[in-house]
């Protein structure tokens, strides 16, 4: 499984027809800008300060601000791929709050919102797909942290995943580790095969001012059922 979700990320970066290689990090960074004080950074925590350090500079500025802050994103999905699978789970989960981009495309121009949850604390990620000749669609999920649970990713009407976060080449990464239903303050774990699949979220810098979101998943039995990149900016920055 590892293999087929490391061959899915890498394509982005293979394939021409998605514009081709972006430059991507290349270390060592050495000192970079000046950040700001991330005593409060969760990601910073989990990852341990060696972890934290091999992250790009500016991977570590976006990530390393205090969870109050509210930053706005603008960009392009150079794809959006759904298998089969994919597409009648992205269908179904719109019942739940739209976790996923319920259709492909190729070039969707896309905005998005980082900000504090103010009913569940943690860190709230709305993304709005503009796609041609359909009203924008919004899809939100929110990480947050527990001390016995660890890091999580949760959507309305309770469904989430548990979070292991990585340092992959200066990118910051959050690879799912299970599924489960919240029901109260009960989590319910969900079998792998009732879901799209293992996830990998990656965040790398791309240079000017551009970052790169990339999303695969892949299930274990029908292999990839979303997949979904592209490059975007701070609005205001590049």
């Amino acid at each position: 499984m590892e293999v087929g979700m490391a061959r899915t990320v890498a394509r982005y970066d293979e394939d021409p027809a998605l514009g081709g290689a972006v430059p991507g990090p290349v270390g060592p960074w050495g000192e970079g800008p000046v950040e700001p004080k991330e005593e409060d950074s969760v990601f910073r925590q989990l990852l341990g300060e060696a972890g934290w350090q091999r992250l790009h500079p500016e991977v570590r500025r976006r990530f390393g601000v205090g969870a109050e802050a509210t930053h706005h994103y603008a960009g392009f999905m150079s794809e959006l791929r759904l298998s089969r699978l994919g597409w009648l789970l992205a269908q179904a989960c719109r019942l739940i709050g739209t976790p996923l981009a319920p259709y492909r495309g190729r070039g969707v121009p896309v905005l998005a919102r980082v900000h504090r949850d103010g009913r569940r604390g943690g860190t709230a990620w709305e993304r709005f797909y503009c796609y041609p000749g359909r009203q924008p669609i919004r899809v939100a999920s929110t990480k947050v942290y527990d001390e016995a649970a660890g890091l999580m990713e949760v959507v309305v009407g309770g469904l989430g995943m548990y979070l292991e976060l990585s340092e992959r080449d200066g990118a910051i990464c959050f690879e799912s580790l299970g599924y489960f239903w919240q029901v109260f303050d009960r989590r319910l774990p969900l079998p792998e095969l009732l879901t799209p699949g293992r996830t990998l979220v990656c965040h790398a810098e791309a240079g000017g001012g551009f970052f790169r979101f990339t999303l695969a998943m892949i299930h274990p039995v029908f292999g990839e059922t979303v997949f979904q990149t592209g490059l975007f900016s701070e609005m205001g920055e590049a």
